[in-house]
């Protein structure tokens, strides 16, 4: 029966082409959309390498300096960090680096090489899991000790040659000698807070570390013992900074913020106007992803109706020859998950080949962004659900018609 039914559908599927590819359309579109979405989100902030617990890693957000003339909203430095994660350090891991890359320059045999490089202190490679392909990280007894780095194994094919057995050896970057530490696997650019070409201590010279300086361009990532300790760390954190001596009148605001969230604040940083970019960014996304289904869905449910109704002499027929209203339910349900299946795999194919033609873009430099099949799979069972509502109830209802009322149902 379920065979009969399905070649049925199929060729009622191949007569009705402009439905049917309409409809492939709507659901292929929209399960296009999320799909792509989700994926990029996921590559940002999923549990992948060198985050791999991003439901227990927190990171600093802004500062807000206020001192009577007007909040000042800017990123810490790496001084006013120091100081407010000290009692942190005893309840969770802490690491300390700039918020984005420095771009710098270095020469391979006369070519420029253009480079992203980012300061850290050592804490922050016992807070990331970077893969070493060799080496290992720098220590805090190392700072300023003949400058050591640590290099992504692009950089080292592009400015050795090889990306094996350069531990020890020297890297030339703007005019400075910087010794190789230890070679990491490369990070996606969509890795916010991990990704560079090369990673350095702090120059001690560097503007970050002034006393006294609350202001700089870095920012704090501490990695929690379990997500349950998170409101702890963060209250230790709070009275720390609560308790820094401050001017009569001045106020100062800073706290950690969930992984997850601190992406969305740099995808929306350019908004500085919403103290929340979190909570921007979700209310954007629940809206766009809103209107994605609603489109479509309104689109569905006229299309059924009207397929519906072009059809009711035939099911009027079928009835006047003994067809059962569970048959000729069963008939359109067939036709509705088929639709939806292959709306689908439509969707899935189109994602699929739009984040490969990512590949090589800044979103996907030195990584791969696949559609994530657990979202595609609970997207495409709700695209059932919603189809089996909007199509087969009303099937399932014209099918219980007697015969000669669908028939004078066709005739009006």
């Amino acid at each position: 029966m379920l065979v009969h039914h399905l070649k049925m559908a199929w060729k009622v599927l191949l007569r009705r082409k402009f439905f049917t590819a309409l409809s492939l359309i709507g659901i292929g579109a929209t399960l296009m959309s999320l799909l792509i979405a989700v994926a990029l989100y996921d590559a940002a902030a999923g549990p992948h390498p060198p985050e791999k617990h991003p439901d227990r890693l927190l990171c600093s957000t802004l500062v807000t300096l206020d001192m009577g003339g007007g909040p000042m909203r800017m990123w810490p430095s790496q001084w006013l960090l120091s100081k407010t994660l000290a009692p942190v350090r005893a309840h969770a891991k802490v690491g300390i680096a700039s918020t984005q890359p420095l771009p710098v320059v270095a020469y391979v045999r006369g070519h420029k090489l253009a480079l992203n490089m980012k300061a850290a202190d050592a804490g922050f490679w016992q807070v990331l899991n970077f893969r070493f392909r060799e080496g290992g990280p720098y220590t805090a007894a190392q700072k300023g000790a003949g400058r050591p780095a640590v290099i992504s194994a692009g950089t080292a094919r592009a400015y050795f040659g090889v990306d094996h057995g350069l531990v020890g050896r020297t890297l030339v970057i703007d005019q400075k000698n910087y010794r190789v530490q230890g070679v990491v696997e490369d990070v996606p650019a969509v890795r916010f807070h991990a990704h560079a070409d090369v990673w350095v201590p702090y120059d001690p010279g560097a503007v970050d570390l002034q006393v006294d300086n609350p202001f700089g361009t870095s920012e704090a990532l501490v990695l929690v013992p379990t997500a349950a300790a998170i409101p702890a760390v963060q209250s230790t954190f709070k009275r720390a900074l609560a308790a820094l001596p401050m001017e009569p009148g001045a106020t100062m605001d800073l706290h950690l913020q969930p992984f997850g969230e601190s992406v969305t604040g740099r995808v929306l940083a350019q908004y500085n106007w919403t103290q929340d970019p979190g909570r921007l960014f979700r209310w954007l996304s629940g809206g766009a992803v809103a209107l994605l289904l609603l489109l479509p869905a309104m689109n569905l449910v006229t299309m059924n109706v009207s397929r519906i109704s072009e059809r009711a002499t035939e099911i009027g027929v079928r009835k006047a020859f003994g067809a059962t209203a569970g048959s000729l339910a069963g008939q359109f349900l067939v036709e509705t998950l088929l639709l939806t299946l292959l709306g689908g795999v439509v969707g899935l194919a189109l994602a699929t080949a739009v984040l490969h033609g990512l590949a090589g873009s800044y979103l996907a430099a030195y990584g791969r962004i696949e559609p994530n099949l657990v979202v595609f799979g609970w997207a495409l069972l709700g695209s059932l659900v919603f189809g089996l509502l909007s199509g087969a109830y009303p099937a399932y209802r014209m099918a219980r018609l007697p015969a000669i009322e669908a028939l004078k149902n066709a005739q009006a």
